[in-house]
């Protein structure tokens, strides 16, 4: 309850403390100000004397410049023309050389071109001759079947054979079985 009446009262303030303080603030803003107007006249001094230092040195740089002459001497105008004399032998050099490295370039461009043209064409054409041949080999009726499975095969048809040689009663049971089997088997299809 006591915490709502402090909320509900506001507070106070004194007006003779509030212009005391006003008058306290004023006069340090006045101090300050005067402090600065105080430094305005030397600051403009210091630029003063800057621009001045500035235009003095762009003056004597304009004359220093100006002062600088460029020319070429009648001696280097004759090794100038000595070297021109030089350079006209050597120009079908040059031209030979850049005409050698231009036809480089395309020799290396049409090379990479046909190199892959012709790896292409090359892995195209195996894969239509192994097409072919497994076409041939599944007309004939033939099948591809791995190394070890055909082992495999092989083992257990000689297996079957001998154990139909050694035991030619229990035999005749299995031939008829398999006999049966084919015949179920195209009845089927």
């Amino acid at each position: 309850m006591e915490g709502q009446q402090n909320n509900t009262n506001p507070v106070r303030l004194n007006p003779a403390e509030l212009l005391e303080q006003l008058k306290i603030t004023t006069e340090a803003l006045h101090k300050e100000s005067t402090q600065l107007n105080s430094n305005i006249p030397g600051i403009d001094k210091k630029l003063k004397e800057t621009g001045e230092l500035i235009a003095h040195s762009l003056k004597e740089l304009r004359e220093s410049v100006m002062d600088i002459r460029v020319g070429i001497s009648p001696e280097d105008l004759k090794k100038l023309e000595s070297y021109k004399d030089y350079f006209k032998h050597y120009k079908p050099v040059l031209y030979i050389s850049l005409f050698v490295m231009l036809s480089g370039w395309g020799l290396a461009i049409f090379g990479a071109y046909s190199g892959i043209k012709y790896y292409k064409e090359s892995v195209r054409t195996k894969q239509e001759i192994r097409g072919e041949v497994l076409q041939e080999i599944n007309q004939d009726g033939n099948v591809i079947v791995e190394r070890q499975k055909w082992s495999d095969y092989k083992e257990q048809s000689e297996v079957l054979k001998a154990w139909q040689k050694s035991n030619p009663r229990d035999s005749e049971s299995l031939t008829n079985y398999f006999k049966g089997y084919q015949e179920f088997k195209k009845g089927k299809e």
